[in-house]
């Protein structure tokens, strides 16, 4: 699958809005990806799950290093520390796009989310934003209309605690659990205890 992603990048390259030229296969920009990535579901879990310490913070970046490296990001950060100095080295550099006002617009009005799930969709774009270092936030002109209320973070954080209790037979952990003997909700039941 990896192969397959890394062979449909190679054929995608361009120029920015400021004259760049780009390929999508680009290490910088691989390494740029699996940070944000990283960095995006790390802070979603932190700030609307269950706090992470540092040392779980860390581990974040550093157990996606192996599958990071398949689809090329072989400088992506290994730890908390990595991903700051590499905010700081690449933030300056970070312009303005109309793109990402015409995305959060688009992902305003479309129907994302089945019926029932529709009226978080406000609050979950709000959320996102939230996550966002307050710096890249005044970059990219995302002003006050994107800070979730006090109810938005509430919607946000029971749906996010109520999505992490369910067990899916397909997820790795799960799959990890099976592959040791033990019961399917084994780390989840772990987790709860405070464990």
């Amino acid at each position: 699958m990896i192969g397959g992603v890394v062979r449909m990048h190679e054929k995608v390259s361009g120029e920015t809005t400021e004259g760049q030229p780009y390929r999508a296969n680009d290490q910088d920009l691989l390494d740029w990806v699996q940070a944000t990535a990283g960095f995006g579901f790390m802070e979603a879990y932190h700030a609307f799950v269950r706090p992470l310490s540092e040392r779980e913070r860390d581990a974040v970046f550093a157990e996606a290093l192996p599958a990071a490296r398949l689809y090329g990001a072989v400088g992506a950060p290994g730890s908390q520390q990595e991903l700051s100095y590499l905010f700081k080295t690449v933030g300056p550099k970070l312009v303005l796009s109309p793109i990402v006002g015409e995305f959060l617009d688009i992902m305003s009005k479309v129907k994302a989310l089945p019926a029932i799930g529709q009226p978080l969709q406000k609050p979950l774009l709000k959320a996102s934003v939230s996550l966002l270092p307050p710096w890249l936030r005044t970059r990219l002109e995302l002003g006050s209309e994107w800070t979730p209320s006090a109810l938005d973070r509430l919607l946000v954080k029971t749906a996010a605690g109520s999505i992490e209790r369910i067990v899916l037979p397909s997820s790795p952990a799960v799959q990890s659990c099976r592959r040791l003997g033990l019961a399917d909700d084994y780390l989840y039941r772990r987790q709860t205890a405070g464990q």
